[in-house]
Formats: C-alpha cells, sequence, structure tokens
C-alpha cells in the first residue's frame, strides 16, 4: 500500500463522494451502493472492518446472505457496489490487490417488467384533467402537475430523478423536444408528444415559467411528491395495475417496441448505454404478443 489507509467509515464516506461527484450518480444511488455494502463490509470482531476485505471471509458474508433467502438480485447488486468499493480503494492506495475480483455472483432470474397499457395510461391522464376542471382551486394546480407527470414519463420515458431535475432552459416547446441529464451525467436529447407540449405550455403559463420545471419549495419539487402524483393517478383506475413513475418507463419502452419501432433507438431514447439492458423489453414484447395469441387464436 502507497497511501496511509483510513477507517473504513471514511472510506466509504470518500466512496460516496466520488460517486456523487466526479461520476454523477444521483444521491439515491449513493445510498444505495453504501447500504449495500453495508451487510457485505459490517465488522465481526473488528476494530475499524478491513480485515472483511479478504476474498475468504467476503466469500463467506455471501453465501451467509445466500442462505438467508435474499433474492438474487440482491446479493448481485451487493457484489457490484463491493468491486466497485475495491477498486477504488486500489486506485486510492488503501489495498494491494482486489479480493472481489475472484468472486461470482447468483444467477439472476430474469423478470418481466412492469407495463401498464397505453388505454390506462390515457385513462388516467384524462381523469387527471377532468379533475382540474372539476376540483376546487387550490387542488387546480396539483392534478395539472399529475397529468403532465403522466405525460413525460410515459410520452418521453424519462426516469424520476430526470423530471425533477428538468430546467424550462431544458424545453424546447418549438420543436418539441427536451435535454436530459441521464445517468453518469449523461446528456440525451427526446421527443415530445404533442400532448406533452400543450401541457407544458399550459404548466408554464401556471408557473413561473424559469427555473426547474417542476419547482418546490425549497427548489426542486421532491421526489416523493411526484412518486404520490403517480400512485394516485394510476391507483385510481381500480385494476390493480402497476402505479409507480419507473413502470410508466417501462410501459414508453415496451409500446414503442410494439408500435414496430428498432432496439438501437429505444435503447438512445432511454439512454441506455448497454445494449443488452433495452433487450429486456424485448422479451416483455413476446410475451405480450403471445399472451394476445392466446386469447384470440381459436386454435390457441
Amino acid at each position: 500500500m502507497t497511501s496511509p489507509r483510513p477507517d473504513l467509515a471514511q472510506a466509504l464516506e470518500r466512496f460516496g463522494r466520488h460517486h456523487l461527484q466526479e461520476l454523477g450518480h444521483s444521491p439515491n444511488t449513493v445510498d444505495s451502493y453504501l447500504r449495500d455494502l453495508d451487510w457485505i463490509l459490517r465488522a465481526e470482531g473488528d476494530g475499524d472492518g478491513w480485515t472483511q476485505l479478504q476474498t475468504t471471509a467476503l466469500r463467506r458474508r455471501i453465501a451467509a446472505k445466500m442462505r438467508s433467502k435474499a433474492a438474487p438480485t440482491s446479493v448481485a447488486r451487493g457484489l457490484a457496489a463491493l468491486r466497485s468499493f475495491c477498486r477504488f480503494s486500489k486506485r486510492q492506495g488503501w489495498m494491494d490487490s482486489d479480493p472481489s475480483s475472484t468472486l461470482v455472483a447468483p444467477r439472476r432470474r430474469r423478470r418481466l417488467v412492469s407495463v401498464i397499457s397505453a388505454e390506462d395510461v390515457v385513462g388516467a391522464i384524462r381523469a387527471c384533467r377532468h379533475l382540474v376542471q372539476a376540483a376546487p382551486e387550490e387542488d387546480r394546480h396539483r392534478f395539472l402537475r399529475a397529468a403532465l407527470v403522466l405525460e413525460l414519463l410515459w410520452g418521453s420515458g424519462l426516469r424520476l430523478a430526470e423530471l425533477v431535475g428538468l430546467d424550462w432552459r431544458d424545453v424546447d416547446l418549438r420543436i418539441g423536444q427536451l435535454r436530459v441529464l441521464g445517468k453518469g451525467r449523461k446528456e440525451r436529447l427526446v421527443p415530445l408528444t404533442d400532448p406533452a407540449v400543450r401541457a407544458l405550455e399550459v404548466w408554464r403559463s401556471d408557473s413561473a415559467g424559469a427555473g426547474p420545471v417542476f419547482p418546490g419549495r425549497t427548489g426542486r419539487i421532491g421526489r416523493r411528491t411526484i412518486e404520490r402524483d403517480v400512485h394516485a393517478a394510476l391507483a385510481s383506475l381500480g385494476n390493480g395495475g402497476p402505479n409507480w413513475p419507473h413502470a410508466l418507463r417501462h410501459s414508453f419502452a415496451t409500446h414503442l417496441l410494439d408500435g414496430g419501432a428498432d432496439l438501437v433507438s429505444v435503447k438512445e431514447l432511454l439512454g441506455h448505454s448497454d445494449l443488452a439492458t433495452t433487450q429486456v423489453y424485448t422479451h416483455v414484447s413476446v410475451e405480450r404478443l403471445k399472451k394476445a395469441y392466446a386469447t384470440a387464436h381459436p386454435r390457441a
């Protein structure tokens, strides 16, 4: 080792800052990394926890987690966080070698993503617009916001963090386009649907029209507020379907593929760095076709 090794808690704090400030990851992503690292690096009779960073000890911790019937996705995510931390520690000179390099993640079962039908999303948007007209004045703004949020998450495939981070300078209503800052601070351009353009025009006239598109009491609106808007709008359909923001992004991708869009274009629209990440939606589309066939074909 070429550098003095700090206390493990301090090392983890520096690791978190590295992801936030240098890699541009969101606070939620960093918090998830640190939570995942906690169960792997939690000291067992060791003063600072560093002795847990040995391949044999790490393998025992992962095996114990798997015996506890933790989901393979949870274990694999923790192992990914561990590998990132070990690489960071080695670069800092705190470790001579990477003890995580030979660890193998459990095989993850591929699960189909949750998709909301186009009819249901349109129905939820219409319900919000009706409430704008029928609700008391003090509630009008909230329903107007909910309708716009649904339009953007489903119509442009935004992540929740991307939606919250939108500024009016990122919005070009003239050509119907958004400039989005995604994961790893990667910028991409995404189109706006015509209904989203009209909703943004109404929203801009109803708000300040500068700074964040979705302002809050102290800057930007909170993620929880958007989640509540989406949950209320979709749960009002009463069909027990998915009612969280990311399901709208899943639906965006699936509906594009169902409509004939090519996989590479969908990858670019979603801001994925790896085509394999986008390919999960092809499986969804095939499953939907199978269900339609089984329902409609007389010999199925």
